[in-house]
């Protein structure tokens, strides 16, 4: 298994890197809206056990269409994806108050639609604020490699040395060296690549964004595995071999996403 991640990981992310720099805003747009759509898609295959079953085939479009629109949002920055976020919240539930006199039971969804416009909608739509800010390209590689050298860090110091348990109930392979492994080697390609890419923005401020970063982003992994482990099932997917579906290899993107662009926003407007 370990292998064929790496296998996947040499092949894939040439082509990801590749299209990342030279496909421009328009192509890196329906990037993450191809991304999204999967991810999205694996979300409901994770919460459908979960849900009351009813019609809700056009409930289902109507979430996927504001999932894009809350993706496309981004492409203006926070003003743009508030106002996108809003807008997908409320036509998701004006959807269910329209339909609430032949199906009521779709109440009971709300909740789920409005998680998965957070979870997977909103951290992309940061993503694409990202990239249309200054030096978007880098800042999109660098929240990239955030989490991979966090998840990479973490791995191979768990495997080593994990001792100790970080979420046992959730995820019994992570251990707390793990975490702080992760944590080491963000710090170290932080370091890296704000001298070699990003020199124009202070050091001390971009070692604490990748220090909350490489805090924040492990929540995401074991955020998804506990959706999974309350839906019972081991992977959102298998589109990608030894690393499971879209939402198993973006689970802690996520959440690292909206922790770069705010606080980006925070330190250098």
């Amino acid at each position: 298994m370990h292998g064929t991640r790496w296998l996947t990981a040499i092949f894939a992310l040439p082509v990801l890197f590749t299209l990342i720099a030279a496909g421009g805003p328009f192509f890196f747009f329906f990037l993450i809206l191809g991304v999204a759509g999967i991810a999205h898609t694996e979300y409901h295959r994770i919460v459908d056990t979960r849900l009351p079953s009813v019609a809700d085939g056009e409930l289902r479009w109507i979430a996927r269409m504001a999932l894009a629109f809350v993706v496309l949002s981004g492409f203006w920055g926070m003003a743009g994806l508030m106002t996108g976020l809003f807008v997908g919240l409320l036509t998701l539930i004006a959807w269910c108050m329209l339909r609430f006199g032949k199906s009521p039971e779709l109440l009971a969804r709300i909740p789920f639609e409005v998680q998965g416009l957070l979870w997977v909608g909103l951290p992309l739509g940061c993503l694409g604020a990202l990239r249309m800010g200054d030096h978007g390209i880098a800042w999109i590689f660098f929240t990239l490699f955030l989490v991979g050298s966090g998840d990479t860090g973490a791995y191979y110091a768990g495997r080593f040395f994990g001792k100790h348990k970080l979420a046992p109930a959730i995820s019994p392979a992570k251990t707390l060296e793990g975490f702080a492994g992760g944590i080491v080697l963000t710090l170290i390609v932080a370091l890296i690549f704000q001298l070699f890419f990003l020199s124009a923005y202070g050091l001390l401020p971009m070692l604490i964004l990748a220090l909350i970063t490489a805090v924040v982003a492990p929540l995401g992994d074991l955020f998804e595995s506990m959706q999974k482990r309350v839906a019972g099932v081991k992977d959102s997917g298998r589109l990608l071999p030894g690393h499971g579906g879209m939402l198993d290899r973006i689970d802690a993107l996520l959440f690292a996403a909206p922790a770069v662009f705010l606080l980006k926003t925070l330190f250098f407007g």
